[in-house]
């Protein structure tokens, strides 16, 4: 294969996940106008509200960190072939965990203990919450898709009545924790008002990228989510692959609820559902399951975000037209990788024909060749024939 050709390989992905967009945005300005709205205005809008000025670019990139970890759980996830749809569970879990513990340590340890021990609580939170459904997929093999989705409800429950109850802060009538005090928090990266955890959402993605490019644990995972059936017979612990995918992901989504607790939030709330879960699924897709991809799509989602919020006040659009944008994104997104495997194959047929095409004909030139030749000889026996007739007569 050579390099343009190669280029081009890897280009087509990228390019129908961009015109998964763009139609999505499309259809949806249309939505709009039929509804008598202004779709020009709406987005323009949503770009002002989402990256105007340094004030709004810093909500976009503070909102992009949880998006960056908890996508990047999600692609070993999937990759692997496991479904965890219960990521804003683990989120949840891995949220108060954190909300709870770090305000404890707060004072009387360093910011540092603080961070990291928050760190550490949302992490297992994450994971602990995947394990349920983990040792149901591998043990009795019921689907994950289900289990995840149920521990979703418990799990948003649960910290309900947790922070409504037992955890909840004394102090404040509101449903929610202690608050962790500022000079505890995540520090900015020098230079900007962006906190470190936006940096830790690289690492992940970064680490996952190595993970699947240069490990065999990552080309295990692989070729389990490619051939599950090729993955046994080739002797890999598939139920253990499996069992390690859905916890690193639990375990990611936990760390992105704690990275929001420690950063922007300061505390667990009851009536906080950030409901990063489904745009996390969109955007891994949209970067067709590559970790450094998932960098580009994951600021798109986050100013989509925090530019939406405005756009039902500024320009009287239903509340819910960013996450209908989003779910555009995936239907169109479907139809063009449909489309796409549709051309590779004929693609693929034509350069398969074309190498028979020319056998074919390299074979049909020496038997026209040979043909030709015994024609020649048989015109040459009857004109000897006839004139031996002649003589004779």
């Amino acid at each position: 294969m050579s390099g343009r050709e190669r280029l081009l390989h890897a280009a087509v992905p990228f390019a129908v996940s961009l015109l998964a967009v763009f139609l999505a945005c499309l259809v949806g300005g249309i939505f709009l106008e039929l509804r008598g709205k202004d779709a020009l205005h709406a987005y323009e809008v949503l770009v002002q509200r989402g990256l105007g000025n340094p004030g709004q670019r810093t909500e976009t990139f503070k909102q992009m960190a949880p998006l960056l970890i908890m996508a990047g759980g999600l692609a070993i996830a999937l990759k692997a072939g496991v479904w965890n749809i219960g990521v804003d569970g683990q989120f949840f879990v891995g949220a108060l965990l954190c909300g709870i513990i770090a305000p404890e340590l707060a004072g009387s340890a360093s910011r540092l203990v603080v961070i990291a021990a928050g760190a550490a609580a949302g992490l297992a939170g994450g994971l602990l919450w995947a394990v349920v459904p983990g040792i149901l997929r591998v043990r009795w093999g019921l689907n994950e898709i289900i289990t995840t989705l149920m521990m979703n409800y418990v799990a948003v429950n649960v910290t309900s009545w947790l922070v409504k109850g037992p955890v909840r802060d004394p102090a404040r009538v509101a449903p929610e924790t202690k608050q962790i005090p500022l000079d505890d928090r995540l520090p900015n990266i020098p230079g900007t008002n962006v906190h470190v955890g936006l940096l830790a959402g690289f690492l992940v993605v970064v680490l996952v990228a190595i993970l699947f490019r240069s490990t065999v644990l990552g080309f295990m995972l692989t070729v389990l989510g490619r051939n599950r059936r090729a993955a046994i017979h080739a002797g890999m612990p598939v139920g253990r692959l499996t069992l390690l995918a859905l916890l690193l992901s639990g375990a990611f989504a936990g760390l992105a609820g704690a990275n929001d607790v420690l950063s922007v939030q300061g505390r667990f709330s009851g009536t906080w559902h950030p409901e990063y879960g489904f745009a996390a699924f969109a955007l891994v897709y949209l970067a067709r399951l590559n970790p450094l991809a998932i960098i580009p799509f994951a600021f798109f989602f986050s100013f989509l975000m925090v530019g939406g919020q405005s756009m039902p006040r500024r320009a009287n659009v239903p509340t819910y037209y960013v996450d209908m944008l989003e779910g555009l994104m995936l239907v169109f997104f479907a139809a063009t990788v449909a489309m796409e495997r549709l051309w590779s194959r004929a693609a693929r047929r034509v350069a398969e024909e074309e190498p028979a095409a020319i056998g074919a004909a390299g074979a049909a030139a020496p038997l026209a060749s040979s043909t030709a030749s015994d024609e020649t000889a048989i015109s040459a026996q009857a004109q000897s024939t006839a004139l031996s007739a002649g003589e004779t007569r």
